[in-house]
């Protein structure tokens, strides 16, 4: 007897042992979090100049209302910590939802989650959900299930009925996709965030979504993280971190944590030194990566703090003031910075060349320095650590010049065509934006949607699909914008620009590779597209898929 009660013993300290160590962990976790959530604060305030929060938000988010502030309001909107008055934001993008003409209804819907989370105008969220609700496809049912759970009205759906429509688009593999047949990890997690409210009423939703908790499982990987289209990021483990905390799980849930890391570990291997985030491994900060990781960490802080999902939004309404405009009149122009979905433009891979100014700019450094030479000793300042100090720094001024290369737009770009020596055969590429004909006033938009027409390009061993986009930008003077190797923009179309879920990709042989540009080999015969899609590709025509 004596025994059984001291093993009974052993087994309560046993496990409550585990408990202890299992929140102490999640502890961790949490304060890991919130130290990124500081560190991504400070970055944009420094990024845009702001000296506090406050300024921020008055100046570049109600600037950008409407445009690309809504990720960032919503995550301060839902961190009580912060004591953030949003009232100007809320006023600028009421304003921009009654003034303007959005095309897609992903966007609209986003605005439309924005206006909720600072109490904006009902009605205003409404309309956006009457308008937009299941006329983008699976996204905007899963956009349109967050509206309609904040209480939202749509003649066209109730809760019940987009649930069971969004349910009945699931994959056999637990996922969910915008096009083709199997799971999305991107589309999967999101769908997850929308049915999470229902998870605890309904036996068909918990079934379903604990079948897409299968799904997100099987595809992390041993670093925490995920790989969406060949390539690891932080985007797609931290809309999975969202998923996860809407359902209440705790990232050191056994089913997340993959050889000792977790999801927040999968985010945080992003996280560069000045606190914001890249897209990949190596690269320089990245717009999207830095705000999905905030949203996804204040995701976990709330839920794990409070019990509250990041898409509750308020119940309460703020009546639409009558004069927006008079909240953001007082900025001043040069102290807004917006923030910009895509990273600044990098310079294409090019090979390191002696620019004719650079004779001249050696000569002028050595002039400059022996006319300093000459007024020191006009001076008296002959001591010779003087003279010293002018002969270094027009070493370092020399040393500034070799290792640059500066050169004029008519330098870098060539008409002239390249001739490669190790020629293995010719491939064609074509660069299109047929999908914004009609949807778009910019100059930028050719009236036939061509940017580039069918051309030939000889490729040599090795060459990538990246590689080809670049000579042809430098031959035919098309602007580029990369973030690393990633393409965000293409003569002066970037992603995000007519929608969430807008941007270019490319398919080879009619077929779009789930690896990145740069990974991409080329052979004797291949057929390049480069396409801009308002959908995810959902919108391209037949033969363009």
């Amino acid at each position: 007897m004596k025994k059984r009660i001291i093993s009974l013993i052993l087994a309560i300290v046993t496990a409550a042992s585990a408990l202890s160590c299992a929140a102490f962990a999640g502890s961790d976790e949490i304060s890991e979090a919130e130290e990124a959530i500081s560190g991504i604060i400070a970055y944009e305030l420094q990024a845009s100049g702001a000296a506090d929060i406050q300024d921020w938000i008055d100046a570049s988010l109600t600037e950008n209302a409407g445009k690309s502030s809504e990720w960032f309001a919503i995550a301060l909107a839902q961190d009580d910590t912060e004591n953030a008055d949003l009232t100007g934001y809320r006023n600028a993008l009421e304003k921009y939802i009654a003034e303007t003409d959005v095309r897609s209804a992903t966007s609209r819907m986003k605005n439309a989650l924005a206006l909720l989370a600072v109490s904006g105008s009902r009605q205003l969220a409404d309309e956006a959900a009457e308008s937009s609700v299941g006329e983008q496809g699976v996204m905007s049912l899963i956009y349109g299930l967050h509206l309609l759970n904040n209480g939202c009205s749509c003649t066209k759906y109730t809760v019940s009925s987009l649930t069971d429509e969004l349910l009945s688009m699931q994959f056999d593999d637990g996922g969910w996709a915008i096009m083709g047949e199997n799971g999305d990890i991107d589309v999967t997690a999101m769908a997850v965030q929308a049915l999470a409210p229902q998870y605890d009423t309904s036996d068909p939703v918990r079934s379903s979504v604990d079948k897409a908790l299968g799904f997100l499982s099987a595809k992390q990987q041993d670093d925490g993280g995920y790989v969406s289209f060949g390539t690891p990021n932080p985007e797609s483990a931290a809309q999975v971190l969202i998923a996860v905390s809407a359902v209440g799980l705790n990232v050191t849930d056994p089913r997340f944590i993959k050889n000792g890391s977790s999801l927040i570990d999968g985010i945080l291997k992003y996280r560069l030194d000045d606190g914001s985030f890249c897209h990949s491994e190596g690269g320089d900060t990245n717009d999207t990566a830095t705000v999905q990781a905030l949203l996804s960490l204040e995701a976990y802080v709330l839920m794990q703090r409070s019990g509250k999902r990041l898409y509750d939004m308020p119940r309460e309404e703020v009546p639409i003031t009558s004069e927006p405009e008079q909240t953001t009149a007082a900025v001043s122009p040069s102290a807004v910075q917006p923030v910009t979905i895509a990273a600044s433009d990098e310079q294409l891979p090019q090979a390191q060349t002696s620019g004719s100014y650079k004779p001249a700019a050696y000569c002028i450094t050595a002039a400059a320095a022996i006319i300093a030479c000459i007024i020191l000793f006009m001076l008296k300042k002959r001591r010779v650590s003087n003279f010293i100090a002018v002969v270094i720094i027009a070493g370092l001024a020399s040393a500034f010049i070799f290792f640059t290369d500066f050169r004029s737009s008519e330098d870098y770009y060539s008409s002239s065509s390249v001739h490669k020596e190790n020629a293995i055969g010719t491939v064609t590429m074509t660069v299109r934006c047929d999908t914004l004909i009609g949807k778009s006033s910019s100059e930028y938009v050719p009236d036939n949607g061509i940017i580039l027409d069918t051309t030939s390009f000889e490729i040599a061993e090795g060459d990538t699909v990246y590689d080809i986009l670049t000579e042809a930008a430098k031959k035919y003077n098309i602007q580029l914008q990369v973030n690393g190797n990633y393409i965000a923009g293409i003569a002066y179309l970037y992603e995000y620009d007519y929608g969430d879920l807008s941007g270019w990709i490319y398919h080879v042989n009619g077929d779009s590779p789930f690896v990145m540009c740069s990974d991409y080999k080329l052979s004797d015969g291949d057929v390049i597209e480069w396409l801009y899609t308002c959908e995810l590709g959902n919108d391209l025509t037949t033969d363009q898929q």
